[in-house]
């Protein structure tokens, strides 16, 4: 299993092409960023995946999407499936100027945990600890049940990893929490301290009785806010969550009102950036589950709202969170993309039954918020597609193609969207570095 395309953002690129020579498409705007250089290290056609790297003064920073088959004709076990991930990752991460030590989130996309979480698990811990990677520094892990759009394929992978570029130019903490099951990763690059902590649920302690969503969501609220005390903030610091819902359509205004009584309790004046999406959660029992990020020293960035004309405030419809947040750094400007649909400027689902147009409406909408920041779509490093139906697929990679979007990790999955007649969501994270 390999990478078919390896996406380069930086001042030098230590993978070379065996033809020689760069693929110079997708250039970004060199006012705002390095050139992007596309590479092709293999021409096997077996899965999918891309590499986006992005070197910066102090690391190398490196987003991987990895799914383990690419024919709907490849019909291998799940064992197979995730033993060629593992099996691909090192080389992978070698190749972007990294290894598997550097690992800091793993996102995984499943098709049915029930059958296939202990296999996983396992195959999981013989990779890292074949790689010397100790337990207590495996990366924070987010586990989802959201099937991959090609029905052959049984999960896909995100990962994002951070690679110094000189000996101590970044620090890594892992910190794990047995009372909430957490991992967070506390990474210091260029003096910013940035917290993640992934797959936070509301799962009570009493087994016979998980609680119902609501219980579950303001509990899971409340061990957000027990963990960042952890780390002397709260929660208006937080920029960015991404939120997984049981049964969206039956549970997202729930989950509005618990998140903002939450915010009302907690004093949340600037609302972070999200994504609030439908999946199957683990352990099977939770019906909510949220990761977040956070920098711990905020003076040392300029963090502001992103705004498009095309859409409206989500707080004018009762969702309490923002279209985007820009975060500036010292060595790069980030853009949190929060899950974004075919929504127009007063807030109204805009064609309504009409999937192509649809996803044409997204798609604006995100190139809006990228272009209000002097970003386009070649600055996104990472993304996350949610179609309603996996049959929608093959149209959505065409209107992608249509829109000049690709080589990007951009992970295709079936889920339902907020709103019952909406048919497809995008998020995205953009990375602009500095010169």
């Amino acid at each position: 299993m390999t990478s078919r395309d390896l996406v380069w953002l930086g001042t030098t690129n230590p993978i070379q092409n065996p033809g020689g020579g760069h693929d110079m498409s997708l250039a970004t705007s060199a006012a705002h960023s390095l050139p992007l250089r596309v590479e092709q290290p293999c021409s096997k056609e077996t899965c999918s995946g891309e590499v986006v790297a992005i070197e910066t003064r102090y690391a190398r920073e490196i987003y991987f999407r990895c799914a383990p088959v690419l024919s709907d004709h490849q019909d291998v076990d799940f064992e197979y499936q995730v033993r060629r991930f593992y099996q691909c990752l090192p080389r992978l991460l070698q190749q972007a100027g990294s290894d598997t030590s550097h690992v800091i989130l793993e996102r995984v996309f499943f098709e049915d945990f029930a059958g296939d979480m202990d296999t996983f698990q396992r195959v999981r811990a013989e990779a890292y600890y074949q790689a010397g990677i100790p337990e207590e520094e495996l990366p924070a892990t987010t586990y989802i049940q959201q099937p991959p759009c090609r029905r052959t394929q049984k999960l896909e992978m995100q990962i994002y990893a951070v690679a110094p570029k000189t000996p101590g130019s970044v620090s890594v903490r892992t910190i794990q929490d047995r009372a909430t099951g957490t991992t967070a990763k506390l990474l210091e690059i260029a003096g910013c301290q940035h917290l993640y902590i992934a797959d936070i649920n509301g799962v009570s302690n009493d087994k016979q009785d998980p609680g119902t969503f609501r219980q579950q969501s303001d509990r899971m609220f409340e061990k957000c806010a027990a963990l960042l005390a952890q780390h002397g903030i709260r929660f208006p610091d937080v920029l960015r969550t991404w939120c997984y819902l049981y049964d969206i359509d039956n549970t997202y205004a729930d989950f509005n009102l618990s998140r903002n009584a939450f915010f009302r309790r907690e004093g949340v004046q600037r609302l972070p950036a999200s994504t609030g999406i439908e999946a199957t959660l683990w352990p099977l029992q939770a019906q909510c589950s949220m990761d977040l990020y956070a920098v711990l020293n905020p003076e040392e960035a300029t963090i502001e709202l992103m705004h498009t004309p095309t859409l409206n405030e989500a707080a004018e419809y009762g969702s309490s969170f923002a279209r985007g947040m820009k975060v500036d750094l010292p060595d790069k400007t980030m853009l949190f993309i929060s899950g974004t649909a075919s929504i127009d400027e007063y807030g109204v689902t805009v064609h309504v039954g009409d999937v192509r147009k649809q996803m044409e409406r997204m798609l604006l909408n995100i190139r809006e918020l990228l272009q209000a920041q002097g970003a386009t779509f070649a600055n996104l490093t990472q993304a996350a597609s949610f179609l309603k139906r996996a049959e929608y697929l093959e149209l959505y990679e065409l209107v992608l193609e249509e829109w000049g979007i690709s080589k990007l990790p951009n992970t295709f999955v079936e889920a339902g969207v907020c709103r019952p007649e909406l048919l497809c969501e995008m998020e995205a994270i953009a990375v602009i570095p500095k010169h």
